[in-house]
C-alpha cells in the first residue's frame, strides 16, 4: 500500500482516485438506493396481490357453502387456481377443489388438482399431504400400479404411518394380501406410542398371511 509523506500528496491521491473510480461509485449509489426503494415497491406489491387473493379465496369459499351443487363451482375454483397460481391460496383452493370433485365422484378433476399442488408445492408437509389425497383418489379409480408410484415418494416422519397405511389398503385391493401385511406391520412400526384400533384390526384380518 502506498504511503502519502505530505497532505498535498494526499489530496492529489484524493482526486485521482475520485476522476478514477468516481463514475462507478455514484452509478453504485443510484443502483443501490434504486434497489432499495425497488425492494419495498415489491414487498408493497406482493402484499396488495396477497390481500387480492386472500380476498377471493374468501368469496370462493362463501360461495361453495351457500351452493356446493353449484355446477359451475369446480371450473370456479380452477379458475382462481390459473390466476392465483404464485400464492400459496391457489395450494388451499386446489385441495378444496379436489375435496369438491371426489364428493361428486369426478376422480380425474381431483387427480389432476393433487397432482397440481404435489409438483408446485414447496413445504414437504403440503406436498405429503397431496400425496395421501392423490393416492387415496388413484384407489378409488382402481388405478393401484399409480397409487403405489404416488407413495413411493418420501414424506416428513409425522406422515410415515398413514402412508404406509394407506400402501396397505392399496396392496390389498390389488390382490397382494402378504405385500399388504408387510406394509401394515411398516405403519405400526412407524405409529410409535399411538393407538390406531382400524390398523389392528386390518393386521388381525391378515393372521393368517406370511408378510411379504
Amino acid at each position: 500500500m502506498e504511503i502519502y509523506n505530505s497532505e498535498e500528496q494526499q489530496v492529489e491521491a484524493i482526486k485521482r482516485f475520485w476522476k478514477e473510480n468516481g463514475t462507478a461509485i455514484i452509478a453504485g449509489v443510484v443502483l443501490g438506493l434504486g434497489g432499495l426503494y425497488g425492494w419495498r415497491y415489491f414487498q408493497d406489491q406482493q402484499l396488495e396481490t396477497t390481500m387480492a387473493a386472500s380476498s377471493a379465496y374468501t368469496k370462493l369459499l362463501e360461495q361453495q357453502q351457500k351452493a356446493a351443487d353449484n355446477p359451475e363451482l369446480l371450473a370456479q375454483f380452477q379458475a382462481f387456481v390459473d390466476e392465483n397460481s404464485d400464492s400459496s391460496y391457489a395450494l388451499l383452493a386446489a385441495f378444496v377443489a379436489a375435496k369438491e370433485a371426489v364428493a361428486k365422484e369426478d376422480y380425474a378433476t381431483a387427480a389432476k388438482q393433487l397432482n397440481w399442488v404435489l409438483t408446485t408445492a414447496k413445504q414437504p408437509e403440503i406436498k405429503a399431504l397431496a400425496q395421501l389425497r392423490l393416492a387415496r383418489v388413484q384407489n378409488e379409480q382402481k388405478d393401484y400400479p399409480a397409487a403405489i408410484a404416488t407413495l413411493a415418494l418420501a414424506v416428513p416422519e409425522a406422515f410415515k404411518a398413514q402412508q404406509q397405511e394407506l400402501l396397505g389398503d392399496v396392496l390389498l385391493n390389488s390382490g397382494e394380501p402378504a405385500k399388504a401385511k408387510t406394509a401394515y406391520q411398516a405403519a405400526v412400526t412407524a405409529t410409535k406410542d399411538a393407538q390406531n384400533p382400524l390398523l389392528k384390526i386390518k393386521l388381525d384380518e391378515l393372521a393368517h398371511v406370511t408378510a411379504a
